[in-house]
């Protein structure tokens, strides 16, 4: 007798294949062919699926591979009697359309506070080094601040802008200058983009992270002075966006501008102006699509949220706080 092993392979996870286990691969694995002359022997490769036999076949999902019978199989009348065992019990196992079902259990953890108390130790110390690895990169002081910066409107004084976006105005506008290596007239960006304060002291990578979480990039572009008054239109009616370089007054949001200067002259419907803003603004996004339009567009890989970090590095090297006010440069005017 000669032991023959079957060499079982690619055997997908899918379907009815899910039905055989190991232990029925390892029963069905060995099997004896009698001895037979070389000349009944033939030379073959083989596959076999629950729903056709084939010579020299590729691997199809589904279909359980078997390789070269040990490259010489006997095809004598005994022989035959095995290998149509072999084949009949391995279509059934096959076509076993209802696998065994292994039992999955598992639940949804909500990573709180209070809940990851009762974590396992695994999941808790994972977290923690989380925690501590994130710490460590939002903790190095960069600056400080003299007072605090926030998104409070100044209504005693009409004005629609606050310190916190006047800040980040101003700071882009300058970066923006240093990075294109030209005269920026005007910065913009969103007041939504702005989702924090800074209290009054040191500012930290975490503080500033928080204000500027997006990962908006520098655009430098040009505008005429008509779709400049017409961004301004935009603005008003958003009750006012974070801007520098610009003075804007209106008497209602519906109405739109009285007037506009820039630098502060009129501004001039045919001059061009050149604007830094964010990659997201300047996509027409915010409901200022006016920025769509722009044109000889520089486009930088900085993120705004790294040149603020910038700026206030730079002013904390040359001994200086982060300061800011509300100046009035976009306000409502009383006069009828």
């Amino acid at each position: 007798m000669v032991k023959l092993l079957i060499l079982l392979r690619n055997i997908s996870s899918y379907s009815s294949l899910t039905a055989i286990t190991s232990e029925a691969v390892a029963k069905i694995s060995l099997f004896s062919l009698t001895e037979q002359k070389q000349s009944d022997y033939f030379v073959g490769k083989w596959s076999f699926s629950p729903q056709k036999v084939k010579k020299q076949t590729e691997l199809p999902l589904y279909q359980l591979h078997l390789f070269n019978f040990a490259s010489i199989i006997p095809y004598r009348k005994q022989t035959m009697r095995y290998t149509i065992f072999f084949i009949a019990t391995l279509l059934l196992v096959c076509c076993n359309r209802t696998a065994p079902t292994l039992s999955i259990e598992g639940y949804n953890m909500a990573v709180t506070a209070v809940e990851t108390e009762k974590a396992p130790e695994l999941l808790r110390l994972h977290i923690e080094n989380g925690r501590k690895a994130v710490d460590s990169i939002k903790a190095p002081v960069i600056g400080t601040v003299s007072s605090a910066l926030t998104m409070r409107i100044d209504e005693r004084r009409n004005s629609y802008t606050t310190t916190l976006m006047n800040f980040a105005a101003d700071a882009l506008l300058h970066e923006a200058q240093l990075q294109s290596n030209e005269k920026i007239d005007l910065a913009i960006t969103n007041k939504g983009g702005l989702r924090s304060e800074l209290e009054k002291g040191e500012i930290t990578f975490g503080d500033i992270y928080n204000i500027f979480p997006f990962e908006n990039t520098l655009v430098v572009m040009t505008l005429n002075g008509s779709q400049i008054l017409q961004l301004f239109n935009e603005v008003v009616k958003k009750r006012g966006e974070a801007v520098s370089g610009a003075k804007i007054v209106f008497s209602a949001p519906e109405n739109g501008i009285s007037y506009a200067k820039i630098d502060g002259k009129d501004v001039e419907s045919q001059k061009e102006y050149r604007i830094a803003t964010s990659d997201y603004l300047s996509q027409g996004n915010d409901g200022l699509t006016t920025l769509s339009q722009g044109y000889d567009r520089k486009e930088f890989s900085v993120t705004i949220r790294d040149l603020m970090i910038k700026h206030i590095s730079d002013l904390h090297k040359q001994g200086k706080c982060v300061e800011a006010s509300t100046d009035g440069r976009i306000i409502q005017s009383t006069c009828q």
